[in-house]
């Protein structure tokens, strides 16, 4: 076996392929969510505890909440004793349920208090 052989079949195959795999896993996980996921933290909002609508606006800095950092949401959200639920209907598009989220966000008292 030549070694130009021997350095694709065990290094460079192997490298493209673990690679590949991390790609993969991370470029899904960091577009935004969708409406109904918008809709379920704008619609239980009000019931969060103080802290956890921190957690909330911290992730809305960007504008937008990306998938991993809902999926971090919803975890803290049942550590917190609330279960977000998907809303079946009326629910709007992306760009309207995270304008009624970011409101919720700019009206809210409390999260001023908080950051003080």
């Amino acid at each position: 076996m030549t070694p130009i052989k021997f350095v694709l079949r065990y290094t460079a195959i192997p490298f493209a392929a673990i690679v590949a795999v991390v790609v993969w896993a991370v470029v899904p996980s960091s577009k935004e969510i969708d409406a109904r996921q918008y809709a379920a933290l704008s619609r239980a909002y009000t019931s969060f505890p103080l802290p956890f609508r921190h957690e909330i606006s911290e992730a809305m800095d960007d504008g937008r909440i990306s998938d991993r950092r809902y999926q971090t949401l919803v975890r803290d959200s049942l550590g917190n004793g609330v279960a977000l639920d998907w809303p079946a209907s009326g629910v709007a598009d992306v760009a309207a349920e995270r304008q009624r989220l970011t409101e919720l966000l700019k009206a809210d008292s409390g999260l001023e208090e908080h950051q003080r």
